[in-house]
């Protein structure tokens, strides 16, 4: 550390502002635990207590976040910031000042009812989806849309609609209009390379149906990610219904999950690829700034981004399996024998539309959130009501992607998202593929990313996204970090072209 950083981050406002920062910090990192515990080992009848205890963590966390005193300690910090010249301090300020603002328009008790309500509502959703059963989960949906309608309203400004409030939760920058331009660039495009390759399709090859002993695909997936880059002396990988990453306190313990299937190793293995990539950039954080804004995604969109490009841009190549192949085959040679890095890389790059979001190919995946992103913009303005979802759902998935759910299992109710009130998050998984196709072209201008992939070298390629991508937290708004990081702003035509050439490459159309 320079003498200059040791000076500026010692100022005695400084240090006060992280302890006040550092005590939020330490409920929400407690709330975090409860939160994981709950999708790994919690047995069922332990959730309305969880609820209890979740709520409870939630309103002490927002009653410190509104604490007068902080006001004051941003007060006092700005002061220095200013004078300072620092970027990095008057960063922090600016968004320790953003949080605190936002929290003083959210009473306790609605953050308090939020959380409580999260717990229940998420496992009417995983009952209403072993049974098949939209009805029984509609109540607590209905109350998530209006407990995220009101919070919106809390936080809105000006005439900004609703619906913008809640993306900018996640995606700071980011409206309804500018992400509608993007889909109608993007989803052409897509279509038009679904419709070169569907037609000549090929089934999933004979070697591809297994069988995949689980406990053998867990241990190669540890392995991947630990080549790749994961670090578990800092993460931890387990097992849940929907795989998810999460961080008690990044950088030094940043978890994922993982679910495994014997009739198919594409899910565990791109699932904990994906993962990884998003607990990589958590884990990439400045630990100089651990409990403040600057050690935290700036968005989910380039969270996104991280996990996009581990699993698609390089784990789904024939580079990938160059390097792979021989340790899977260790793992599995019965199952494996004869089969090569190109029959591996057409085998995992399909492009055939299908019902299920998670599952779905690289150049499908970008449909389910257009659809997604129209249905939510719907069930916020009003204009499609919570009983009418399951019809507008199939009837979008048609539209879209040429399928129609034979059940709500396979349809409205594959998402966990909607029971945790997360709406305005799904656009930040086109978003994430978006900028990863950015981040592989200039990475590429640098490195010869498929040379350096086949000889299981990822130093290079970790190196330049920890230095451009992860350490600054939120130092830079997204659009600004992508810019300084590539050297030009958002184009989603870049991403069309990426996968163009993929497609081409690999299936020879």
């Amino acid at each position: 550390m320079s003498d200059n950083v040791s000076i500026q981050t010692d100022h005695e406002s400084i240090v006060e502002l992280k302890g006040h920062l550092k005590s939020i910090a330490l409920i929400q990192h407690a709330a975090t635990i409860l939160s994981w515990d709950q999708e790994t080992h919690m047995p069922a009848s332990g959730g309305d207590v969880r609820a209890e205890a979740l709520g409870e963590l939630a309103g002490i966390a927002h009653g410190r976040a509104q604490d007068p005193k902080l006001g004051e300690s941003i007060e006092r910090a700005e002061e220095f910031a200013h004078s300072s010249g620092d970027e990095k301090i008057i960063a922090l300020v600016r968004e320790v000042r953003l949080d605190h603002e936002r929290s003083l328009k959210i009473p306790v008790e609605h953050a308090t009812e939020t959380a409580e309500v999260s717990s229940p509502a998420v496992q009417a959703w995983q009952a209403a989806r072993e049974n098949d059963d939209f009805p029984a989960f509609a109540p607590l949906l209905q109350k998530q849309i209006e407990l995220e309608s009101r919070a919106a309203e809390y936080l809105r400004e000006d005439e900004v609609c609703i619906y913008d409030v809640l993306m900018n939760k996640y995606e700071r920058g980011m409206t309804s209009e500018f992400f509608s331009d993007i889909c109608r660039q993007v989803v052409p495009g897509l279509k038009g390379i679904i419709d070169r390759v569907v037609a000549r399709a090929l089934p999933a090859p004979d070697f591809f149906k297994g069988p995949w002993d689980k406990d053998k695909q867990l241990q190669f997936s540890r392995d991947v990610a630990t080549q790749i880059g994961y670090d578990f002396s800092r993460g931890a990988l387990d097992l849940t219904a929907h795989p998810f990453c999460t961080s008690p306190a990044s950088p030094v313990d940043v978890r994922i999950t993982t679910r495994v299937y014997e009739e198919n190793f594409t899910s565990n293995l791109y699932g904990v690829i994906h993962e990884a990539g998003h607990a990589m950039y958590e884990q990439g954080f400045d630990p100089e700034w651990m409990h403040t804004p600057l050690c935290d995604a700036i968005s989910l969109g380039i969270h996104e981004s991280q996990s996009r490009f581990w699993e698609n841009d390089i784990g789904r190549t024939e580079s990938f399996w160059n390097h792979f192949l021989p340790q899977m085959k260790t793992y599995f040679p019965r199952v494996l024998e004869g089969v090569s890095a190109n029959d591996m890389a057409l085998a995992v790059n399909p492009v055939n539309p299908s019902l299920i979001r998670v599952d779905a190919d690289e150049v499908t995946y970008g449909l389910h959130i257009a659809l997604r992103f129209e249905l939510e913009q719907a069930l916020i303005s009003g204009d499609l009501s919570v009983s009418d979802l399951p019809g507008a759902w199939n009837q979008k998935m048609q539209e879209y992607l040429g399928v129609t759910p034979e059940s709500d299992k396979n349809g409205v109710l594959q998402d966990i998202h909607w029971s945790m009130g997360a709406f305005g998050y799904f656009p930040t998984y086109l978003l994430g593929s978006l900028y990863s196709a950015q981040f592989f072209e200039a990475i590429s201008e640098s490195i010869d990313i498929h040379k350096d992939v086949s000889a299981g070298e990822f130093g290079g390629i970790f190196d330049w996204l920890q230095e451009r991508v992860h350490r600054p937290g939120r130092q830079y708004v997204p659009l600004d970090l992508l810019e300084r990081a590539v050297g030009k702003g958002l184009d989603p035509a870049i991403f069309i072209d990426h996968l163009d050439r993929k497609v081409k490459a690999i299936h020879g159309v």
